[in-house]
């Protein structure tokens, strides 16, 4: 059994079923399916790979989301990610 978090756990978006909260809810679990990768990893590499990840795969609108889903609740999300977040970078401005 994975440690994945998931939709259904206490850190994922508190809300109706709207589009925007299902959305949250799956960048939660890839936020989590890519934390569980690099879990074997010591803690020092294990971080920015994870926000390295992000920062190359999700698109800028994904990355804001997610920030902003978490930033004032950060502590919600395990620790990996957690530490992960401020190297998130946000979407780039035009």
């Amino acid at each position: 059994m994975t440690d994945t978090v998931t939709a259904k756990d206490p850190a994922a978006p508190q809300a109706g079923h709207s589009v925007h909260d299902d959305n949250l809810a799956k960048l939660l679990r890839m936020a989590g399916q890519i934390a569980d990768f690099f879990k074997a990893y010591p803690e020092a590499e294990a971080v920015p790979a994870i926000a390295d990840h992000i920062n190359q795969f999700w698109t800028g609108r994904m990355r804001n989301d997610f920030r902003a889903a978490y930033a004032d609740r950060a502590d919600a999300l395990p620790p990996p990610l957690r530490q992960a977040l401020p190297l998130i970078r946000p979407a780039r401005t035009s």
